[in-house]
């Protein structure tokens, strides 16, 4: 899928845009409350209005939903986060000054090559590397490899390089480079191209109001 395939697919998820406009509405009011000190006195529906008695719980019960809607959310967009990652971060591994691969020579340059200890020639799969955030501050790269058994025949499996391990040639300062490599990408990915805002902005809003509720006194 290419950016153009994703924004598509992502403009035609209806169930996905129903649930950040439910929660940028809690979250926006849900804000108003805390930082004006105002009440919710009544709200209107399509067939009666309901009238609030005890505004200091109407509070909770917002900071609740709102919660909710962003675990809801979140459900919902998993797999475009993971589309994002992988956009943004095949960018990265196609940065020259990061990795590069040179069919006529078969060899292997940028800052990933410090790591790198396998030959192309023995591994082909290592042209189409993936990156990978495996937790905080742990990375990998990953490719695929074959291998033959008599039984089965041929067979295929994905191969890590733990860029958390160090050596000679590859260290922690190579690796805090590539952290920031990833962040200059990542920031890009959010500034650039609007899909990224889109996915994430109603988790800025919503994270903001559960955040005002705890300084509405202060």
């Amino acid at each position: 899928m290419d950016i153009n395939d994703f924004r598509e697919k992502l403009d035609a998820d209806e169930g996905l845009i129903s649930k950040p406009r439910i929660l940028v509405s809690l979250s926006v009011i849900f804000i108003a409350l805390n930082i004006s000190g105002a009440s919710l006195q009544e709200a209107n529906t399509l067939i009666f209005k309901i009238k609030f008695t005890r505004h200091k719980n109407l509070i909770y019960l917002f900071f609740i939903s709102i919660s909710f809607m962003l675990l809801r959310y979140y459900a919902y967009a998993k797999s475009y986060h993971d589309l994002l990652f992988s956009f943004w971060s095949k960018r990265m591994i196609s940065d020259y000054k990061i990795f590069q691969y040179t069919p006529k020579e078969e060899a292997i340059s940028g800052l990933l090559s410090k790591r790198i200890d396998v030959w192309p020639g023995d591994e082909p799969g290592i042209q189409d590397l993936k990156y990978e955030v495996a937790r905080i501050f742990k990375r990998n790269l990953v490719y695929q490899c074959s291998g033959h058994d008599e039984i089965h025949g041929d067979y295929y499996y994905d191969s890590n390089i733990e860029l958390n391990k160090y050596s000679e040639t590859w260290q922690r300062k190579d690796f805090l480079i590539l952290l920031k490599f990833e962040a200059r990408y990542q920031l890009e990915a959010i500034l650039k191209y609007r899909e990224s805002l889109d996915i994430l902005f109603p988790y800025v809003l919503g994270f903001v109001a559960l955040f005002s509720f705890f300084i509405r006194d202060i």
